[in-house]
């Protein structure tokens, strides 16, 4: 091979490299945003309501089966949505808090939530999970609370 047929395709690598980056990066962006608002939407709800997110899940929470040809995985905390795909990273901040785990009761001491919001729920597309508004009792008041956490 030549010097410069190899240096032709190395630009060629180069340029296919940054795009596929892009689209990765910008796919990531694209669903971080759109689950944190779909989280919100359903926090502005007055009511109790689930709904489940995933591959082949219909409803505002279906997810892709991966982002610009690369798998992927999704982090709930607290006050943010991350979606790690190939090595981006892309997070979008939530209006309303969550609570990344399944709700085991119906009365919790605000220190309690604070304590355990300090978790990271880890999904993957295939697995899904489950966004539940309910209304539960925080240091003695009613009150709705949204939590995320698998199926």
């Amino acid at each position: 091979m030549t010097v410069a047929a190899f240096l032709l395709l190395a630009t060629g690598l180069s340029v296919l490299g940054l795009f596929g980056g892009d689209a990765a990066k910008d796919a990531a962006r694209a669903l971080a945003d759109h689950i944190s608002r779909q989280i919100d939407a359903l926090a502005a709800t007055g009511g109790a309501v689930t709904v489940r997110g995933g591959v082949a899940v219909s409803g505002p929470l279906e997810l892709p089966p991966t982002l610009a040809g690369s798998t992927y995985r999704i982090e709930f905390r607290a006050s943010e949505v991350r979606v790690l795909a190939g090595r981006s990273i892309e997070s979008s901040v939530l209006r309303n808090p969550v609570h990344p785990f399944a709700r085991d009761g119906a009365n919790y001491a605000s220190s309690e939530l604070g304590s355990r919001d300090g978790a990271v729920l880890e999904i993957r597309p295939e697995v899904g999970f489950v966004v539940e508004r309910a209304l539960v009792t925080v240091d003695g008041r009613p009150g709705y609370l949204s939590f995320v956490h698998l199926p």
